[in-house]
């Protein structure tokens, strides 16, 4: 920006100031340094103008270096919050990430539990069916127990009784000794002579009913 010649009035005196600033900028720059003065001025009396300009300059520094300080101050805070600020963010990206990844999971588990529920359905069916199953083998095992326990009634043939009959008299008379047989038969033959010589002659019987028949 082009310099410029800008005049001012401070304690009756003109003082000419080469700025680049605005006029009225500078004047008000100017009014603020009489009022300085003139507050240095009502406090100690015995101060001339000039001490009284070099308090106002004191006042001046002392109040510049108190902003800077609060300016500093200012800005270490701001700075603070700014990093707490990025930290809140990069946590806030991290608790987003987390939370996508949670529902993530809840939406798996989801799956899984319906699922889980599917199979689960099918086992008790499954299971059902096998309780049905043993239930109907317990039953025939017992019943099977029940008929094993009744007393066996077999149905022997006639023909097989009469031949275990003739087998039992068979096996008797095999049992009985040769000797015993030879003694009967020699019995039998000595009863026959004896009869023949007491003149015995065997008679023949005839039944009542062989009459008619004659």
């Amino acid at each position: 920006m082009e310099k410029k010649r800008v005049s001012v009035q401070i304690e009756g005196r003109s003082y000419s100031l080469i700025t680049t600033d605005d006029e009225k900028y500078v004047q008000k720059v100017a009014n603020e340094v009489l009022s300085h003065i003139r507050k240095a001025a009502q406090s100690t009396k015995q101060l001339d103008t000039r001490d009284c300009a070099v308090l106002a300059a004191l006042n001046f520094c002392d109040d510049r270096n108190k902003a800077l300080k609060k300016n500093k101050d200012y800005v270490e805070k701001a700075d603070k919050i700014i990093q707490q600020t990025n930290d809140l963010n990069r946590l806030c990206k991290e608790y987003r990430e987390k939370l996508t990844e949670a529902m993530n999971d809840n939406t798996r588990l989801i799956n899984n539990n319906k699922e889980l529920e599917k199979r689960l359905a099918v086992l008790g069916h499954e299971v059902s069916q096998l309780k049905e199953k043993l239930e109907s083998v317990e039953k025939s095992k017992e019943k099977a127990k029940s008929e094993k326990s009744e007393p066996e009634k077999i149905s022997v043939p006639k023909e097989k009784k009469a031949s275990d009959a003739k087998n039992n008299m068979t096996e008797q008379s095999d049992d009985i000794p040769v000797n015993v047989l030879s003694n009967e038969a020699k019995k039998t033959e000595q009863e026959l002579r004896n009869e023949k010589l007491l003149g015995y002659v065997p008679m023949t019987q005839f039944s009542l009913f062989d009459e008619d028949k004659k």
